[in-house]
């Protein structure tokens, strides 16, 4: 029901407006004395009618109606992000697919018939020309095709081990139907002809090509227990690291490699047995390839000022890099340490070399990681 009406202002005049009060703006229906906020910031829409209403409750209602506008343009806003996002990702794989599909039905994708050393390879030239750039690549782009040596039957001859050649032309091909998630597996190849496997590739051009690029910089270990499907603390166990130290006297041998883990050990650590110096620690990767960017070291407290050397010489493979730190008690581990480039490609063999004592209750290792076939 409505008010009853005020009476007239004195002179006879019609009443004006409800006049200011002084202090705090009045109250609507059920909102008590000690409420926190006031009319004018309310969330509940004022039911008082408009002809009747002060201005404290034509201000509450404004700003409830401004509340109401901006949370619907946040909600809208939201909305459209999501869909943006949606069909960016719906974009992306729309044209990865357009781009496999083109690059298998490409024109002049031709076969390619090769003698590998005695051997008879087919192949199609898009494979063959996949690493741009490379000598390969060349080699089978058409220029130069009066260039070629070639047997009895007209086949491109190519005077390289065929085991290994076949294992390259196995990646060439993976690499035509791989994505970003899913790349294409490195080969693997026994130590005993490794570094003629190396040697064929820089001959034709393809080292970065093939250990040049791989899946972003991640946590190394945590990555190969991802792809694995193990747990990160048995990286060891299960045959995928071996890691050695040239002596011991910390944990036992058999729990290791839970310097690998998410945490580390805790007051243990893997160290040399003190006093047998130089020291090295190896990590050897058995189904992968990697290379290290950067890495984190932590000592064990109660030692490190006695037993922690304050540096060392990093190994990737044949490359080596001097590297250091002064471990404190207050600073025991070295955060992110970046490795400077020692010019190695994926390597599956990681060492350290200190000149005195060690004792780490972590080593976390950042960089790029590979998987062999």
């Amino acid at each position: 029901s409505r008010r009853p009406q005020r009476a007239p202002a004195p002179g006879g005049g019609p009443s004006s407006s409800r006049p200011m009060q002084h202090g705090s703006p009045p109250r609507r229906p059920g909102m008590s004395e000690g409420h926190p906020r006031q009319a004018a910031c309310a969330t509940v829409e004022p039911k008082t009618p408009l002809s009747d209403a002060t201005y404290e409750e034509l201000a509450a209602q404004v700003s409830w109606r401004l509340a109401q506008d901006r949370e619907k343009a946040a909600q809208r806003a939201r909305e459209i992000e999501l869909a943006e996002k949606a069909l960016d990702e719906r974009r992306a794989l729309v044209e990865e697919a357009e781009r496999r599909v083109f690059a298998m039905t490409l024109p002049g994708d031709d076969i390619i018939e090769l003698n590998v050393g005695g051997q008879l390879m087919s192949t199609t030239r898009a494979v063959l020309c996949c690493a741009e750039g490379s000598l390969l690549a060349g080699m089978f782009s058409g220029n130069f095709e009066e260039g070629h040596k070639r047997d009895k039957d007209g086949r491109v001859f190519l005077d390289v081990d065929p085991p290994l050649f076949a294992k390259l032309l196995t990646f060439l091909r993976l690499c035509r139907i791989s994505t970003p998630d899913c790349p294409a597996p490195l080969p693997y190849v026994n130590d005993d002809v490794k570094a003629e496997y190396d040697m064929m590739i820089k001959y034709f051009g393809l080292d970065t090509f093939i250990y040049g690029s791989a899946s972003s910089c991640t946590n190394i270990c945590q990555r190969i227990a991802e792809m694995s499907g193990v747990c990160q603390t048995k990286l060891q166990t299960k045959d995928l690291v071996r890691l050695t130290l040239s002596t011991t006297g910390g944990a036992p041998a058999t729990s290791h490699e839970e310097v690998l883990s998410t945490v580390g050990f805790h007051e243990r650590s893997i160290e040399n047995s003190y006093g047998a110096h130089p020291s090295v620690v190896t990590i050897r990767f058995l189904r992968h390839r990697v290379r290290v960017e950067a890495m984190e070291l932590r000592a064990k407290l109660a030692d490190l000022v006695a037993h922690m050397s304050d540096e060392w010489e990093f190994w990737q493979g044949t490359e080596s890099c001097r590297m250091g730190f002064n471990f404190t008690r207050a600073q025991p581990s070295t955060g992110r340490l970046e490795v400077p480039r020692t010019g190695a490609a994926f390597v599956d063999e990681v060492c350290w070399r200190f000149p005195r004592d060690f004792c780490l209750e972590h080593i976390v290792l950042h960089g790029r990681v590979m998987q062999m076939l």
